[in-house]
C-alpha cells in the first residue's frame, strides 16, 4: 500500500515537473511548443544570417539586454539563421513564424519579414534566462506560433495629458515586445490639439494651451511637431507598428474652435463649442486640408481615425445654423442624426480619396456609410445588438469596450482614483482583460467581421507619466496574448507565472507597474 502511495506521488510530482519545462516565459503564449533539453549559448559574439531589417531587430534585442556582440554573416557560418519563406503563407500567414534552438544553432523562418520580427521577440524573451551575462542564452525548443487577430492595439489619449516622445517610444518598445502591431494615436479632443498642422498653426499655438498643472509656472503648449511625427512613425514601423492618428470630428472640437472659432457648430449651455459646422463648405475645406497634412506625416497608416462620438451632446445649436437649414432642406434631411451622417460621409469619402480608410467609434449615424469606407470601434461594452448589426451588415470592426478595455477604470478594487462611469467606479481587473473576447458570445468574438482587440487610455485621471503606466501595465500584457493566443491556448494561472519574470523587466525599462502579486500602492500623483 505504501509502495504504490509513493508511486502515485512520484506520478504527480513528475507530471508537475513536465507541466513546468513545457512552459516557456513568453507572453503572449506561443500556438504550439514544445521544449527541449539544454541550451544555445552565443559565446561573446553571435554570427546571424538575416536580411537588414531582421538583423537590425536581432541587435536592437540583443543589446537591449546587455548580451553579445552580433554580427552579420554568411549563411554556412552564422549560428542564428533568419530566413523568409514566402511558401509558408498558407501555414503561417502574415505574422507567425517557426522557431527552432538547438544546442548549435537558432533557426527561425516566416513568410515576411513582421513574421520574423515576432520570432526574434519570442527568443529575446527566451533569452531572459541567461542573465544578460554577455552571451545569448536561450533554452532548446521548437515553437509554431501566429496570431488570433490581424488587429492587436493599444489607444493612448493625448489630448487630455501629454505624454511626450520620449514616453511615446518607450511605450512602443513595450508594444513590439508583446507583439502588438497597432497603436491608435488620440491627438485632439476638448482639451487640446496635439500635432502640428502647418497651415492652421493657430491650432497648436492656442489649441494646444492647456489648463497649468501644480507643477506648471507657466502655461505653455505641448504638442507634437511634423519632424517628432515622423520621427515616431518611423521608430513605431522599425517595430512593426503602425501609428493610426486620430483627428476627433465633428464633436469634441472645443480646441480646434478655441483656435478656429468661425468653423464652430456650437454646443450644449456647459460645452459651448464642442461641434464643428457639420454643413458650411469652409469647414469642409478646413478639415480637408487638416487632413491631408496628416496624411502625409502617416503614409503607411492606411486609416485616419475621426472619432465622431458623442455628437448629439453638442448639436443644439446646429438646427439655428444657416448652412445646415440649407442642407437639410436640398438633401431632404429630416433630423440631426441625418445631418451627423452627412458629414461623416462627405470626410470618409475625401479620407477615401487618400487611399486611406476612415475609422469612427461605433454609435450609429456611421453605419450609413458603405462598409468599404468604414472601420467601427465598438466601445459601448452594453450595446451587442449595434455590434451585431454592424457585423451583419459587413462592417470591419475593432472590439474596444468600456469593460475591460478602458484603462483608465481601476485595476483592482482597492483603487480609488480611476475613472468613473454613471457616477460609480469600475474595475477591469487583469482577469477580466485576459478573459476577453472570449467573454462575449461566441457568435460576435468569432465573427469573420472582427478585425481584432485593443485597449484604451483615456487620461482625464492621468495626470502624471507615472499614473499613466500604472493603469496601462501590466494589464497592457493581459491584453497581448488574448489578442495573440487562440482561446484554447489561453491560461490564466500560466499567464501569472509567466508575468513574474516579466514584472522585473518593465521595471528596468523604466516602467512602474501595478504589482498584483505585492499589492502595491496606487499611483495617483498629480502635477507633471
Amino acid at each position: 500500500m505504501l509502495r504504490r502511495v509513493a508511486c502515485f506521488f512520484l506520478i504527480l510530482i513528475a507530471t508537475a515537473a513536465a507541466a513546468v519545462a513545457s512552459e516557456l516565459p513568453v507572453i503572449p503564449r506561443p500556438t504550439h511548443v514544445k521544449v527541449g533539453r539544454g541550451v544555445f549559448r552565443s559565446g561573446p559574439d553571435l554570427k546571424v544570417n538575416a536580411d537588414p531589417a531582421t538583423l537590425a531587430a536581432v541587435k536592437r534585442a540583443v543589446e537591449a539586454d546587455g548580451g553579445p556582440r552580433v554580427a552579420s554573416s554568411p549563411r554556412n557560418r552564422a549560428r542564428v539563421h533568419l530566413a523568409i519563406e514566402i511558401d509558408l503563407a498558407d501555414q503561417l500567414g502574415e505574422e507567425g513564424y517557426q522557431l527552432s534552438v538547438t544546442r548549435g544553432a537558432i533557426e527561425a523562418r516566416a513568410a515576411t519579414e513582421a513574421g520574423l520580427f515576432y520570432a526574434v521577440q519570442t527568443l529575446r524573451q527566451l533569452s531572459w534566462a541567461g542573465g544578460g551575462s554577455g552571451e545569448w542564452v536561450v533554452p532548446c525548443c521548437e515553437v509554431r506560433d501566429k496570431p488570433r487577430f490581424a488587429w492587436r492595439g493599444f489607444m493612448l489619449d493625448e489630448s487630455r495629458n501629454f505624454s511626450g516622445p520620449d514616453a511615446v517610444k518607450r511605450l512602443l518598445d513595450a508594444m513590439a515586445l508583446l507583439k502588438l502591431n497597432r497603436f491608435h494615436w488620440h491627438l485632439t479632443d476638448d482639451t487640446a490639439w496635439r500635432i502640428e498642422i502647418r497651415q492652421f498653426p493657430r491650432l497648436t499655438e492656442v489649441g494646444a494651451v492647456t489648463p497649468p498643472t501644480l507643477a506648471d509656472l507657466v502655461v505653455r503648449p505641448k504638442f507634437y511637431t511634423r519632424a517628432q511625427v515622423r520621427d515616431i512613425v518611423a521608430y513605431a514601423r522599425d517595430r512593426g507598428i503602425l501609428v493610426i492618428p486620430e483627428i476627433n470630428m465633428p464633436g469634441h472640437a472645443d480646441a480646434s474652435n478655441r483656435a478656429y472659432p468661425e468653423h464652430s457648430g456650437g454646443g450644449s449651455r456647459t460645452r459651448p463649442a464642442f461641434t464643428l459646422n457639420p454643413a458650411s463648405e469652409a469647414t469642409f475645406q478646413y478639415l480637408n486640408t487638416i487632413l491631408r497634412e496628416v496624411a502625409g506625416m502617416f503614409p503607411d497608416a492606411g486609416m485616419l481615425h475621426l472619432g465622431g462620438d458623442e455628437v448629439s451632446e453638442g448639436w443644439q445649436k446646429w438646427p439655428e445654423l444657416p448652412e445646415v437649414k440649407d442642407l437639410m432642406a436640398r438633401e431632404g434631411i429630416k433630423d440631426l442624426t441625418g445631418v451627423e451622417a452627412y458629414f461623416k460621409r462627405r470626410m470618409a469619402f475625401f479620407v477615401d480619396s487618400l487611399g486611406m480608410k476612415a475609422g469612427f467609434w461605433m454609435g450609429g449615424a456611421e453605419q450609413s456609410l458603405p462598409p468599404e469606407l468604414a472601420t467601427l470601434f465598438w466601445w459601448r461594452h452594453t450595446a451587442h445588438k449595434e455590434l451585431r448589426a454592424a457585423l451583419d451588415g459587413g462592417y470591419p470592426v475593432v472590439l474596444c469596450p468600456r469593460l475591460p478595455c478602458y484603462f483608465d477604470f481601476g485595476q483592482d478594487s482597492s483603487h480609488m482614483a480611476g475613472a468613473r462611469w454613471l457616477g460609480r467606479l469600475f474595475f477591469n481587473t487583469l482577469p477580466s482583460v485576459y478573459a476577453f473576447p472570449d467573454s462575449l458570445p461566441s457568435s460576435l468574438s468569432g465573427h469573420a467581421g472582427v478585425l481584432g482587440i485593443q485597449a484604451n487610455l483615456w487620461t482625464e485621471t492621468a495626470f502624471t507619466q507615472e499614473r499613466r503606466d500604472f493603469l496601462t501595465f501590466p494589464r497592457l500584457l493581459a491584453l497581448a496574448e488574448a489578442a495573440w493566443t487562440p482561446a484554447a491556448r489561453k491560461d490564466y494561472a500560466a499567464f501569472e507565472e509567466r508575468l513574474r519574470v516579466h514584472l522585473p523587466r518593465l521595471r528596468e525599462a523604466g516602467i512602474a507597474p501595478w504589482d498584483p502579486f505585492e499589492k502595491t500602492p496606487e499611483a495617483t500623483r498629480t502635477g507633471q
